[in-house]
């Protein structure tokens, strides 16, 4: 007899289908825990609007702080030129 493993082998509709089915399973399964996982992180996470309301808030302070340094600067410049006219 001779051996019979070169010839090919059909597999019947049942198994197809349940690979098939066990695929899509399995697919909608990652997708399902992708967007659980997202929507934890978005929970936990702060959101891009608060940290805009946030940056746009200390905006003015920023300001503030901006235009002292440039008292400051300016404070520092008429010793520079007291200093070179000596």
């Amino acid at each position: 007899m001779p051996a019979r493993t070169l010839d090919p082998i059909l597999l019947d509709i049942g198994s197809v289908l349940g690979g098939v089915g066990l695929a899509v399973v399995a697919f909608v399964v990652v997708i399902l825990v992708c967007v659980v996982i997202l929507r934890l992180l978005a929970a936990i996470l702060p959101s891009y609007e608060d940290l805009s309301a946030r940056a746009e808030s200390r905006a003015p302070h920023d300001a503030v702080a901006g235009e002292e340094a440039a008292d400051d600067a300016e404070a520092t410049v008429p010793d520079a030129d007291v200093a070179s006219k000596e």
